[in-house]
């Protein structure tokens, strides 16, 4: 489906969204084409937006950009494709255009936070600096239409439910849950719903320690296994991080996730992107014009 929004419109909707995305420039031009270089358009898996000249070249680079997003070119970020305008695309411009497709994947990270009080309240807005996509979920409808007023980051996306607990079902797998609501008793039936689930990456639980150890004896009496209950982080947050002002705990909690979400990354290769070489060759292939 393609938007009237501007590409540059469109980036803060597909980071809000933490959707995947490919961003095309027209990077080089020889004759007759349909758009000047520097031309861009942003292509998801079901929306474009903007425009580097309609027709057969832009259903090309469409076709090619949901090639990267659906894993078709092991993984590749970049891709400088050439386009002569007869052969591959079937136009009669009779010029060519050399196109950049740069890949930017979805964020490896999702959160969701039961609970829009005070700590919740602190912790998106430091949440806010990750690259993460953030759900956050409450029942009561005055919270929900203040946050919107006072503006939320980008990347954190606002859901209204009856009840908390119909979001459980909603999540994805391998994502970090955390428990901060008004109630201990939906606390406690949210802890028990995330670990049916049994897909969670993390689930934490804010409290007392005393909130903690009886949610353990709970969830004991409920046949949870000891490996279960034991996954269930409470308090959460890192326990050097002492305090019990809300963006005290809020620093306490996202120190917590930053650490989970660096364990086990992989070690930064020693050359990414495009050298000059592989771009020049593009260009000088039908002498380019940039």
């Amino acid at each position: 489906m393609m938007s009237s929004m501007s590409w540059i419109q469109a980036l803060a909707e597909v980071e809000k969204a933490g959707q995947a995305w490919v961003i095309a420039t027209v990077i080089g031009t020889q004759g007759s084409a349909p758009r000047e270089s520097s031309s861009k358009m942003i292509i998801t898996t079901d929306h474009t937006f903007d425009t580097i000249g309609g027709g057969q070249l832009e259903y090309a680079v469409c076709q090619k950009a949901r090639g990267m997003l659906e894993g078709e070119h092991t993984g590749a970020s970049h891709l400088l494709e050439h386009f002569p305008l007869a052969a591959k695309t079937n136009q009669c411009c009779g010029g060519s255009v050399s196109v950049l497709l740069e890949y930017f994947p979805e964020p490896a990270t999702k959160i969701t936070i039961f609970g829009m009080g005070h700590v919740a309240s602190t912790l998106v807005n430091v949440l806010s600096n990750m690259q993460a996509k953030v759900s956050w979920i409450d029942s009561r409808d005055n919270l929900a239409q203040d946050q919107e007023i006072k503006g939320l980051p980008a990347n954190v996306t606002p859901f209204l439910y009856e009840s908390m607990l119909d979001h459980v079902e909603k999540m994805g797998a391998n994502e970090i849950a955390l428990i901060m609501t008004h109630d201990h008793a939906l606390d406690y039936q949210l802890t028990e719903a995330l670990l049916d689930r049994k897909d969670c990456r993390f689930i934490g639980l804010i409290g007392s320690k005393t909130k903690a150890l009886r949610f353990r004896k709970r969830l004991a009496s409920a046949s949870f296994s000891q490996a279960e209950i034991d996954s269930v982080h409470s308090p959460v947050g890192l326990p050097e991080i002492e305090g019990k002002k809300p963006f005290e705990i809020a620093i306490s909690i996202s120190a917590q996730i930053i650490q989970l979400t660096q364990q086990g990354l992989p070690e930064t290769k020693k050359r990414s992107g495009l050298t000059w070489k592989e771009i020049n060759s593009a260009l000088n292939e039908d002498k380019i014009e940039v």
